[in-house]
């Protein structure tokens, strides 16, 4: 069997970090949760972009998946460089206006560049703990659905939330123990 599955991906000429999940059904549709970021991302921005599902038969999703992801990986990709590229400048700017100023200046003109990065790139902790508790309210539907490995996706990192460490592992543990009984007894 031929596919050009990953061609496919490598012409959308977007570098990045690709998680796809695909789950089938007893009627043979197809679920995928699918998340992109890109390589090094140290902004705030990807912890808060959900992630992209689609479902339908697998002529659909022969069809369409890459028409429908195309532009909205694009987009993502190009605002999470831009939000990259800005960081990076603000860090640059602060060094120069150590290295040039003193030790006035270089405090006056950090403090200014920590507002504007603040006002630019905001991503203030009510964000991070609304993106955690959606991210939960989802896993749990999944997890009454018996979609374990959907579920699984949706988890946050931990180094996201170093707070959540012990729930978030707990979590990955419990879902991949229903998703192993789950496959032996389809098994049966």
């Amino acid at each position: 069997m031929t596919t050009n599955f990953f061609q496919n991906i490598a012409s959308l000429n977007v570098p990045g970090i690709w998680k796809i999940g695909i789950t089938t059904d007893e009627q043979g549709n197809i679920k995928i949760m699918g998340l992109f970021n890109i390589h090094n991302n140290g902004t705030q921005a990807a912890k808060v972009v959900p992630p992209f599902i689609l479902g339908g038969t697998p002529e659909e999703m022969d069809n369409t998946f890459f028409d429908t992801i195309a532009n909205p990986v694009k987009e993502t990709a190009g605002i999470f460089h831009n939000m990259e590229d800005y960081r990076k400048g603000l860090d640059k700017a602060k060094n120069l206006s150590k290295a040039s100023g003193g030790e006035n200046a270089a405090k006056t003109t950090a403090s200014a560049v920590d507002k504007a990065a603040d006002q630019e790139i905001p991503v203030p902790k009510t964000e991070k703990k609304k993106a955690y508790e959606i991210a939960m309210k989802a896993i749990a539907e999944l997890n009454a659905d018996c979609r374990y490995e959907e579920a699984i996706l949706l988890i946050p990192a931990v180094e996201e939330y170093p707070e959540k460490a012990t729930e978030l592992k707990n979590l990955r543990t419990d879902l991949n123990r229903k998703k192993e009984q789950l496959a032996q007894i389809k098994l049966l």
